[in-house]
């Protein structure tokens, strides 16, 4: 197929290490000022960054970090993953979805 490939590729000089997560929905079970437990169908490792966005007509996010993981059982039966988030950030946004003034 040719042109398939419209955009030239980039090559670093010196490899690094580094992880690539894509988005996922999950539930949030608890949000207070300083961390949100949620629950997720996949595990995250402890203190790797996460953004948590959350959807609506004012699009909201703040960044955390994994202070736990751990296997849990779900409402509807299905295994998921209890992770507590550690808010890095408390913008607006963050304080704003914990019920906080701005």
């Amino acid at each position: 197929m040719l042109g398939r490939r419209k955009h030239t590729r980039f090559l670093l000089s010196e490899p690094i290490d580094a992880h690539l997560r894509l988005r996922e929905e999950v539930a949030v079970e608890r949000w207070s000022a300083k961390e949100i437990v949620v629950l997720s169908p996949e595990p995250l490792r402890p203190r790797e960054r996460v953004t948590l966005e959350v959807p609506g007509d004012a699009r909201r996010r703040t960044s955390a970090r994994v202070s736990e993981s751990r296997p849990a059982v779900a409402g509807d039966g299905t295994i998921r993953h209890r992770v507590v988030l550690a808010i890095e950030d408390r913008g607006t946004h963050a304080s704003h979805l914990a019920g906080e003034e701005p």
